[in-house]
């Protein structure tokens, strides 16, 4: 909402917009709070929930050991592996900064091609903040970090809206397979799931 252009669009595209970036960019604040928390040490791969709460990712006995949650292991531990290998370890090689951090949600939340209903002054908002935020991450790049080519750093960096996107299909899978399996009730509190690891 401290962005002039966000906050003064109608409550229903703020909505659609909302909707399609948290989903997408979840994953990605996760992983750099976990990270900067120093959650990715020793070959372990852990993510924070919540302030108490942590996961290990490449770890499925945390699964295993409930019993109900037996016949989805395999589908989860795959779940998690593609997480670490398309995300949190390109998160952590890149070392991303907190400006490249915004600059991505910025570029998910702007990115309005897919949003069905979306009023069509709101797409000419978004094109605008693309190209403005493209400009501001160029001259980040070149003034502050000293960068003279930074197109590499730059395509690693979208491609974790790629990833993004993977992973959000991924767990929509798992998603299915667990409906299917009458075991849970997906769409309950994930703090249920984590609080018994």
């Amino acid at each position: 909402m401290h962005c002039k252009e966000y906050a003064e669009l109608n409550f229903e595209d703020k909505i659609l917009l909302h909707k399609n970036a948290t989903h997408l960019f979840a994953n990605f604040e996760r992983f750099y709070t976990s990270i900067k928390y120093g959650c990715h040490e020793n070959d372990k791969y852990c993510m924070i929930m919540y302030e108490n709460v942590a996961i290990e990712l490449n770890k499925p006995t945390n699964i295993y050991q409930i019993k109900e949650y037996e016949k989805i292991a395999p589908s989860w531990q795959i779940y998690c592996e593609k997480m670490i290998k398309v995300l949190y370890k390109p998160i952590i090689e890149l070392k991303l900064t907190q400006f490249e951090i915004v600059y991505l949600l910025a570029q998910i939340l702007w990115s309005t091609q897919e949003i069905k209903g979306l009023k069509s002054s709101t797409h000419d908002i978004a094109n605008n903040m693309t190209d403005r935020i493209a400009t501001e991450l160029h001259n980040y790049y070149v003034n502050e970090e000293r960068l003279e080519n930074y197109s590499p750093r730059l395509i690693k960096m979208l491609k974790l809206i790629d990833g993004s996107k993977l992973i959000l299909s991924e767990l929509q899978n798992l998603t299915l397979i667990i409906q299917a399996s009458n075991m849970i009730n997906f769409n309950a509190d994930l703090s249920e799931l984590c609080d018994r690891f």
